[in-house]
C-alpha cells in the first residue's frame, strides 16, 4: 500500500506539472522547474490545495517528491524574517532575510558589512548554526542536496552558494542579494544555520581543482553569524 500510495504521488504531481503554474490560492498549481532539485509537494491538508516546487532528479529519469503538510488558511502565509549579526573575526556587521512569499518564493538578504578588505568576497550560508568555536565551527556549505559548488546563477550549486559580496575602498559591502533557493520556511529553512564571509573572492567553481567545487577557493572566514528568527 505505502508503494503504490508513493507511486501515485509521483504519477499525479507529474500530472499537475503539465498543467501550467499558478497559485494554490487561486485554485491551481504551482509547479517550479527551474533548478534541478527534489521535489517539495506542499499540500494544504484541510482545505485541499496544493502547490508544488518541482524539479527533475540530478539524471533526468525521475522525481523525487516530499509531502509536506501545513494548517489551512484562507489567506495567504505571512511573510518570514530573520536577521544576522556578523562578527567573531576582522569584520562585522548586520544581515536581514526575508521571504515575502512563503512557503516557495524567493529570499531577499540585504545588509551592510564593514572591515572587509577592498575588493570581493565569498558569502555562503553554512551548515551549521555553531560558532563555540569562532566561524570554522559552522562547518561547510550548506548542500542538502549534495551538489557540487557554483555560482548562485547555476543550476547545478549548493543552497548556500550566494556567490560574493564586493567591499569598497573603505572596507565596506552593502549586501543586496535576492535568492530562489534560500527559504525560511520548510524542511530546507536556513534558520538555525549560519552565514560566513571570507577574506578571498570565491572563484564560483571555475578553478579547476577540487577546492573549487567545494568551496570555490574562498580562503579563511573573517565574520560569521548565525540565523535567527526577526
Amino acid at each position: 500500500m505505502r508503494l503504490l500510495l508513493l507511486a501515485c504521488v509521483g504519477v499525479w504531481a507529474c500530472c499537475v506539472g503539465v498543467a501550467g503554474q499558478g497559485t494554490s490560492r487561486s485554485g491551481r498549481v504551482v509547479y517550479l522547474n527551474q533548478h534541478l532539485y527534489p521535489s517539495l509537494l506542499y499540500i494544504n491538508s484541510a482545505a485541499g490545495s496544493t502547490a508544488v516546487d518541482s524539479t527533475r532528479a540530478a539524471d533526468g529519469d525521475s522525481n523525487i517528491i516530499q509531502l509536506i503538510l501545513y494548517p489551512a488558511t484562507s489567506d495567504p502565509p505571512p511573510a518570514r524574517n530573520a536577521t544576522v549579526v556578523l562578527g567573531g573575526g576582522t569584520a562585522e556587521g548586520k544581515l536581514t532575510l526575508t521571504q515575502e512569499e512563503p512557503p516557495l518564493g524567493p529570499t531577499k538578504i540585504e545588509g551592510v558589512i564593514t572591515g572587509l578588505t577592498p575588493g570581493k568576497h565569498g558569502f555562503h550560508i553554512h551548515e551549521l548554526g555553531n560558532l563555540v568555536g569562532g566561524c570554522v565551527s559552522a562547518a561547510g556549505h550548506y548542500n542538502p542536496y549534495r551538489r557540487t559548488h557554483g555560482s548562485p546563477m547555476n543550476i547545478d550549486r549548493h543552497v548556500g552558494d550566494l556567490g560574493n559580496i564586493e567591499a569598497d575602498a573603505t572596507g565596506t559591502a552593502h549586501v543586496n542579494i535576492i535568492d530562489p533557493l534560500v527559504r525560511l520556511v520548510g524542511p530546507r529553512s536556513v534558520i538555525g544555520r549560519a552565514v560566513v564571509v571570507h577574506e578571498g573572492e570565491d572563484d564560483l567553481g571555475q578553478g579547476g581543482d577540487e577546492g573549487s567545487l567545494s568551496t570555490g577557493n574562498a580562503g579563511g572566514r573573517v565574520a560569521c553569524g548565525v540565523i535567527g528568527h526577526a
